[in-house]
């Protein structure tokens, strides 16, 4: 009770002298801030918790866009359940939290652009979820009967699709638009209230300065004291909030009276609102790297390596080059034998070996499993085989440390070298089809053929 009376506690100690004229100075102070509590509980409480629920209703909107990439990377039906798993969770924390600013804001404001905005970005994801199962069937259908029909259907499902990211990108902004406009209101009346507190402040002051003279010095001292612990804490405080990314620490007011409390409240929450900031930043970061990468091997993913060659493939049209397709051999045999944990460290060792015996100018990726893809542009076959024979023989002689055991782990190569005017899926089938030898052949070797536009030739290298 002593800190919720602080102020009052003060005033009165000011305020006892026993005559009328301190009697009414004193009632008239009592009443001016027992109304001022009450406005501050109410404007600490209300205009927090609805800026904070608005805060959390655009961090959910914004998060929908990481679940949408989530979606939008899922590659089998598993993957495609689980981000709408999250979709479906964020999409009723958003429906919870539009009625609870809703109820909270009352009459302030209409909520019919949030929710029509919230509707169609919810449209926007359900369309989004039917374009990624069409892509995720196709692919299938491509894995099992390759066909002309089935690629182009999956080329245009990935434009629809990158279409359909744009929509709900666009969509989340005019969401947090309108819960920006909000924001605004929210905050505009917290200053007006700030501003009718100080307002009825000053005129509670100038009538307790029409009292009799007796009362003067001790008025001056009241008003000296309520500007001191309050106007001028109130104001500076309002100056802050008013601003459009207050910072933390210019949020501190001395003291442990309702104006510290509510001050420390809005600390915390700017805190929070800047800490949730950077963990939205982080997560971004972290999914702009795993659209591009392995997260096992940290090379490129599939995804990005076809991407790159098809953006490629005109300048790859005009010069030469070689594709390489290295698998392990026996993988599936190292992880019934020694574990998933293991497999995965082999596929890790291995990746580091390509990685440091390839060129820097070779772009090399993990194109699924215990296979990896390499593009080697402006390299031929009698630049590449002994690159790749040397990291064979690296692969042979050197053991990979699994806890107490060390296992020899081999790979077999398959290399293709594509002249000027071919095709780029040309040289990739060239290569599957040189390493699928190599594994006929026994394993742990190098295969390769030349291409041009009218003839192969194939040969082993060693």
């Amino acid at each position: 009770m002593r800190r919720v009376f602080g102020l009052t506690a003060r005033l009165a100690a000011l305020t006892m002298v026993p005559t009328l004229v301190i009697l009414a100075t004193i009632l008239l102070a009592l009443h001016s801030f027992g109304e001022y509590r009450v406005t501050v509980s109410q404007f600490s409480e209300r205009h927090t918790h609805a800026l904070m629920t608005a805060s959390r209703l655009m961090q959910q909107s914004e998060s929908m866009l990481g679940s949408g990439a989530m979606l939008l990377l899922a590659d089998d039906h598993f993957s495609r359940r689980q981000a709408l798993f999250e979709i479906a969770d964020r999409r009723e924390w958003m429906e919870r939290l539009v009625d609870e600013l809703a109820a909270i804001r009352g009459e302030a404001g209409s909520f019919d652009d949030i929710e029509r905005v919230r509707d169609q970005l919810m449209e926007s994801f359900d369309a989004l979820d039917a374009l990624v199962q069409r892509r995720i069937d196709l692919v299938g259908q491509l894995q099992q009967a390759p066909d002309e029909t089935s690629d182009a259907q999956l080329r245009e499902t990935e434009r629809l699709l990158a279409r359909q990211m744009r929509t709900n990108r666009s969509l989340s902004q005019d969401l947090n638009v309108a819960i920006g406009y909000h924001v605004s209101g929210i905050r505009l009346a917290i200053r007006d209230s700030a501003e009718q507190m100080e307002q009825q402040l000053r005129q509670r002051e100038g009538a307790l300065k029409g009292f009799a003279l007796i009362a003067v010095l001790l008025l001056l001292a009241t008003a000296f004291h309520i500007n001191r612990s309050v106007v001028r804490r109130v104001v500076k405080l309002q100056r802050v909030i008013s601003r459009e990314r207050p910072a933390p620490n210019e949020l501190r007011v001395d003291g442990s009276d309702e104006i510290a409390q509510m001050a420390r409240s809005i600390q915390r929450y700017v805190y929070r609102i800047n800490d949730n900031e950077r963990r939205i930043m982080a997560m971004n970061r972290e999914l702009d790297f795993l659209a591009t990468h392995d997260a096992l091997t940290q090379l490129r993913n599939r995804h990005y390596f076809e991407r790159e060659c098809n953006e490629r493939r005109s300048v790859l049209v005009a010069e030469h080059y070689c594709v390489a397709m290295i698998d392990i051999d026996h993988f599936k045999a190292i992880n019934d034998t020694h574990g998933h944990e293991a497999g995965d460290r082999v596929i890790r060792r291995v990746a580091d070996r390509l990685r440091r015996g390839l060129p820097e100018s070779a772009l090399l990726a993990r194109y699924g499993g215990e296979e990896f893809v390499a593009l080697l542009p402006g390299l031929d076959i009698d630049a590449v085989a002994p690159m790749l024979e040397q990291i064979r023989q690296e692969f042979e002689s050197h053991a990979i440390e699994l806890g107490e055991t060390a296992l020899r782990v081999t790979a077999s190569f398959g290399l293709a070298q594509q002249l000027a005017g071919g095709e780029f899926d040309e040289a990739l089938k060239a290569a599957d089809e040189a390493l699928y030898r190599a594994k006929r052949s026994g394993r742990n070797r190098v295969m390769y053929q030349w291409l041009s536009n009218d003839d192969s030739e194939e040969a082993a290298y060693g």
